[in-house]
Formats: C-alpha cells, structure tokens, sequence
C-alpha cells in the first residue's frame, strides 16, 4: 500500500515579478520539495485548494470566504 507524505510546512519565495516567478517549498514528513511556480500555477493551485477546503464540513469547514474583483 502507498503511504502518503505528510505536509508540514509550506513557504514561498519570489523570484521575480514581472513575470511573477517563485518558488514554492513543500516541506514533507519525507523531506523538501522545491517547485517553480508562475502566475498561472499559482492560481491554479489556489482554485484547487479552494475547492478542496469547499469540501469540509461541520468542524473541518473552511474559515476562508473568498471574494474575486474580475
């Protein structure tokens, strides 16, 4: 059976921005995890998570209340 890594930290650092550049640093209960991200990763990867917090329920829902100025 596959044991998954367990997220302990998480930082970013921006490299540039224009274009927005960085890096992302997942820290694991396996070690770090270091990924270029742009503009459009991270979006994404806030949608993503989003999504994923919209799921939560009774205790475990989300404190976070999004609003987006389009």
């Amino acid at each position: 059976m596959y044991e998954f890594n367990t997220l302990l930290d998480s930082e970013i650092y921006t490299l540039s921005t224009n274009p927005l550049i960085g890096v992302l640093e997942v820290v694991t209960d396996q070690g770090s995890i270091e990924l270029a991200v742009n503009k459009d990763g991270a979006e994404s990867l806030i949608a993503t998570l989003l999504e994923f917090l919209a799921e939560g329920e009774g205790e475990d829902a989300s404190k976070i209340m999004v609003s987006t100025i389009q």
